[in-house]
């Protein structure tokens, strides 16, 4: 297996300087306990319903965020144990993650919650196209969705400017990674590497997560990674196409559209299934 390229020294050492005065979310033992768990060959319902009541305000969060929409739940959601057997394990999983990163987060600007709405329909997205391919992960695929802008919401703690900069990244037409580097010396996309190292996460998705805005994705070897990156590109791709709020034909994400489709070999009528999907997340 190709192991892609992670941030280099410089790169690492310009991103501390500044995420040293930021409110960087660490990771809950609770999350790492689920993680671990889940790890498990012969994992059993019981063991993780155990695990998440052990904590009383995951398990509100989990429920609650059992009942919303953008997991498509037809019914009530009363227990862990039934949210486990609507959701599968696996799914159950996610969510805790989601609950534990977004309460570790708090609290919210109305930035970040944009930020965050978003990251979440990626992520759910990328679940979605997961299922439809054999050859990716499904959790790694939604942890690369969730975790893909995480660092624009660490980054606007530094500059007051960066909300603007982030609005003007959608159709200025050179990437936000420069944008920011301008303004604040590193970027998210290095930021985010650092935060997912921190949760944790598979080494696949965080190199992802590094390369989501690189140009040069095509002439590398990047193995798996390259198939997340992709995945999270036609996902950003679609929201944006959906929502086409102020964005315009230089915005970077459907650039990459069409290259990330060929790769995937996604054709016009699954890209219209995945759009189907999105839309309804809104």
């Amino acid at each position: 297996m190709t192991t892609a390229s992670i941030p280099d020294k410089d790169e690492m050492e310009k991103a501390y300087q500044v995420i040293r005065k930021l409110r960087v979310p660490s990771v809950p033992d609770i999350v790492v306990e689920v993680q671990k768990l889940l790890q498990e060959p012969n994992l059993r319902i019981d063991m993780i319903t155990s695990l998440i009541n052990q904590d009383a305000g995951l398990t509100g969060e989990v429920l609650k965020a059992a009942r919303s929409p953008i997991y498509g739940l037809s019914e009530d959601v009363t227990t862990i144990q039934h949210a486990v057997k609507v959701l599968g394990i696996k799914r159950l999983g996610e969510i805790a993650v989601a609950v534990s990163l977004k309460s570790a987060l708090a609290p919210m600007n109305a930035f970040h919650v944009q930020i965050w709405e978003e990251s979440l329909m990626i992520a759910s997205g990328c679940a979605w196209l997961a299922n439809e391919s054999a050859n990716i992960n499904r959790d790694e695929a939604y942890l690369a969705g969730l975790f893909s802008n995480i660092g624009c919401m660490l980054l606007e703690q530094a500059s007051p400017k960066y909300e603007i900069l982030y609005e003007k990244a959608r159709s200025y037409p050179i990437t936000c990674l420069d944008l920011e580097e301008r303004l604040i010396t590193t970027n998210h996309s290095v930021v985010g590497f650092i935060t997912a190292q921190l949760w944790s996460l598979p080494p696949e998705v965080c190199a992802a997560i590094y390369h989501i805005h690189d140009t040069n994705l095509q002439s590398q070897n990047l193995g798996d990674t390259a198939a997340l990156v992709g995945m999270v590109r036609i996902v950003t791709a679609c929201m944006e196409e959906i929502r086409m709020t102020q964005t315009q034909e230089t915005m970077e994400y459907l650039k990459f559209l069409d290259s990330a489709r060929e790769e995937f070999m996604l054709n016009d009528a699954a890209y219209e299934e995945l759009k189907e999907f999105m839309e309804s997340l809104l």
